[in-house]
């Protein structure tokens, strides 16, 4: 039985570098259908795993604090657009942004909303 699934096993080599646009492309293209099955990974993926962990708390610790920078200069120009700050030109300007109500078109005008309704599949990566 392994020899059979072995034979059938889809595994197919990229050129391009992890990480780039084109892998994660490739990824995409290759794999964009899925099983409802279980993969037992390698066990030399959990020291990826582990470093995945590490950068998403940085990641989240370097957005709390990026964020907290904008709170002080926007608290510094208050109702002003536009700052310098040395060389620096600092804009914080209002954004009208129109928006379409899908879920109130779905709830007045159901078939309407069933005939432009469109729809797309992808996959979803997650780590626990």
């Amino acid at each position: 039985m392994v020899g059979f699934t072995k034979m059938f096993k889809k595994e197919v080599k990229c050129d391009f570098p992890f990480g780039s646009k084109e892998y994660g492309d490739f990824l995409r293209n290759t794999y964009k259908d899925s099983v409802d099955d279980v993969i037992k990974l390698d066990d030399s993926l959990y020291e990826c795993i582990l470093e995945y962990d590490i950068i998403v708390d940085e990641i989240k610790s370097l957005e709390s604090m990026k964020k907290s920078i904008e709170h002080r200069i926007q608290s510094e120009m208050r109702e002003f657009e536009t700052g310098f700050c040395r060389d620096r030109k600092i804009t914080w300007k209002k954004v009208v942004k129109s928006s379409f109500d899908s879920k109130r078109l779905k709830l007045d005008k159901p078939d309407i909303y069933n005939d432009y309704l469109k729809s797309s599949c992808s996959r979803v990566f997650r780590l626990k």
